[in-house]
């Protein structure tokens, strides 16, 4: 059976009878194994609510399967990953047996969910199977993020469709992290007794440690001084995560999803305070908010959404079309199937039509410059990764992930401005000489942010500019498949160097008009910089106008050698990490400064001699 893309087709009734009771499946769900969660979904828009309650439900299904005590882990481990497989069929087919994925299929392709991020978080919640804990705080962070950045951020995703002007990278956001931390130390302190039923303690060792508790006493339900002031330890720790992310994100969220969040960090709380009332009982039953307690906060809460949503939302929004096939008359099924095959899944999902840019989080406007006075193509170099983690001490990949977020918002500066190229030093032919750690952990970011698929979301070509000797296969791949994905965009072009050489690219370019001179195809007396410009492996790339490093280094290493080489130079001092669109704005408004000759001589003036 399949669907058209388009919510506007009737469906049978008996089709739309068994959608509406899978969506009720996963309403009854979530309603009664996470209530506190299914509260705050009702303060989201009312035509939002249904897909809320599917992602949810999915989460909690892939999570029931691997916290169960049915079975050997083995077994356990099988069913999960049998359940993702059938739902990646599902999403192939348009529709499902099982009446949580279908109504999740029904939601991914009615508001056009981000499969790649939802398959991520149910890939994480698999990697929980087996395994025995985590040593630190970081490894904790790791996994929480790894399984729940993405739900909230495709509910962010889900206002943008109804017309509601929000950020839906939400990682993005200063405070947003800290959300994250506060939600998942809550959770598992509300999961605990169910967790110990199999086994399982969570919490990172070194906090264990700091209260000289071991897994084995908290297993056997031992209620020593020790485990109560572990509890009320992690309470209060995520207590105030939950705070600092309120105040963080207050003043960065519009009206409606504010009211989310406050009420959030308010049952939360609530939640904790019961917690460590509840004292011994806390490892052996799930602790519940009184209920007078949560009317008192959800009551206002629910009036003052509704009058939001109603002003806020645009006119005949209420209900946001699905995301069309680019290709007319295709349908579900073969849309998700062009989704689901090729040499890397869900990279080729493009938005239809493009999302404008993705509005500065302080509200920074973009300089008028005319188009007339842009430069038409900007490299950057973009240095101080690795020594901006060292100086705050952290493992260099956190500079890289810091780096990665950098460039994003730059991106959406470059479109802000109408900027036609921009060219970035991803990684260079030197860089393998880094530790093999190290690169390692770099490619894995670069994959995971081409992954992520936000600049498909906007009017972006992607090129590749590189080589792929020695790169990993699964980075190739997902490169070639974005090049792919965005080639019929005519916004900005956007040029990625991965293992790339400027002196390796003028050798093959020399080695390319070496053999056409021996297959006779050129004359070597004949040979001009255009035609040696047309060997280049990338000769379609236009000069470089403006060429800009950061983190205080003066020198061009050895990046786009033919292309910037009447480039005007242009450096800073903060490391990249720091940089955001703003920076690229004063790069360009100095370019607009500059007399660019290419060497002829400046216009004469009477001072000149000059009649």
């Amino acid at each position: 059976m399949r669907r058209t893309t388009t919510r506007s087709v009737t469906r049978s009734g008996r089709e739309r009878s068994a959608l509406d009771a899978a969506y009720d499946e996963c309403r009854r769900l979530v309603r009664t194994t996470r209530p506190t969660e299914y509260a705050l979904m009702q303060l989201m828009p009312p035509a939002v609510r249904p897909a809320c309650w599917a992602l949810y439900a999915a989460l909690a299904s892939a999570d029931d399967l691997v916290d169960s005590t049915e079975g050997t882990p083995q077994e356990r481990a099988r069913r999960l990953q049998e359940w993702r497989a059938a739902l990646e069929a599902d999403l192939s087919s348009g529709t499902s047996d099982d009446p949580v994925r279908r109504a999740l299929t029904d939601a991914v392709w009615h508001w056009g969910l981000d499969l790649g991020d939802l398959l991520g978080a149910l890939d994480a919640v698999q990697g929980d199977e087996g395994r025995e804990g985590v040593a630190t705080w970081q490894e904790w962070r790791e996994r929480a993020h790894a399984q729940n950045v993405s739900w909230p951020e495709q509910l962010m995703r889900m206002l943008v469709r109804s017309g509601l002007p929000v950020p839906v990278r939400l990682r993005d956001l200063p405070g947003f992290t800290r959300f994250v931390d506060g939600l998942f130390l809550t959770d598992m302190l509300r999961d605990l007794p169910e967790d110990l039923d199999g086994g399982h303690v969570w919490f990172p060792a070194e906090v264990l440690d700091r209260f000289h508790v071991t897994p084995a006493e908290l297993i056997s339900r031992e209620w020593t001084p020790a485990v109560r002031q572990l509890v009320e330890h992690l309470a209060g720790q995520a207590r105030e995560w939950l705070e600092a992310s309120r105040r963080a994100l207050r003043h960065t969220l519009p009206l409606g999803p504010s009211i989310v969040l406050d009420s959030a960090v308010e049952l939360f709380g609530a939640e904790l305070d019961a917690i460590v009332r509840a004292g011994s009982a806390v490892l052996h039953r799930p602790v519940r908010v009184p209920r007078h307690t949560e009317w008192r906060i959800l009551g206002p809460a629910r009036a003052r959404a509704a009058v939001v949503w109603r002003l806020t939302l645009p006119p005949g929004r209420e209900d946001a079309p699905a995301r069309t096939s680019s290709a007319a008359g295709t349908t579900d099924g073969e849309a998700a199937s062009a989704l689901l095959t090729g040499p890397e899944q869900h990279t080729t999902r493009i938005a239809e039509p493009p999302l404008p840019p993705r509005p500065h989080r302080d509200g920074a406007r973009p300089p008028a410059i005319t188009e007339a006075h842009l430069p038409q193509h900007v490299a950057i170099v973009m240095d101080g990764n690795g020594r901006w983690a060292t100086g705050l001490g952290l493992p260099r990949d956190e500079g890289h992930r810091a780096g990665a977020v950098a460039l994003r918002d730059v991106v959406q500066g470059a479109l802000e401005i109408g900027l036609a190229h921009l060219t970035v030093y991803a990684f260079s032919t030197e860089n393998w000489k880094r530790s093999p750690d190290e690169v390692s952990k770099l490619f894995a970011i670069m994959r995971s942010e081409l992954l992520d698929g936000e600049l498909l979301d906007h009017d972006v070509r992607l090129r590749w500019v590189g080589s792929p000797d020695g790169l990993p296969d699964d980075v190739v791949e997902v490169l070639r498949a974005q090049e792919h994905a965005t080639r019929n965009r005519t916004g900005l072009t956007f040029n990625v160097c991965v293992n790339y050489g400027g002196r390796a690219e003028l050798t093959r370019a020399g080695a390319a008009l070496a053999r056409a001179a021996l297959a006779g195809e050129v004359d070597p007396a004949r040979i001009s910089e255009q035609l040696f410009a047309a060997h280049l492996p990338h000769h379609a790339m236009p000069d470089v106008d403006l060429l800009w490093r950061t983190s205080g280094e003066i020198r061009t290493s050895n990046f786009l050698p033919w292309h910037a080489h009447y480039a005007e130079l242009h450096f800073t001092d903060q490391p990249w990490p720091d940089v955001d669109r703003r920076d690229l704005w004063e790069a360009v408004v100095a370019y607009t400064h500059r007399k660019r000759r290419k060497g002829a001589a400046a216009a004469p003036t009477f001072a000149d001699g000059a009649e």
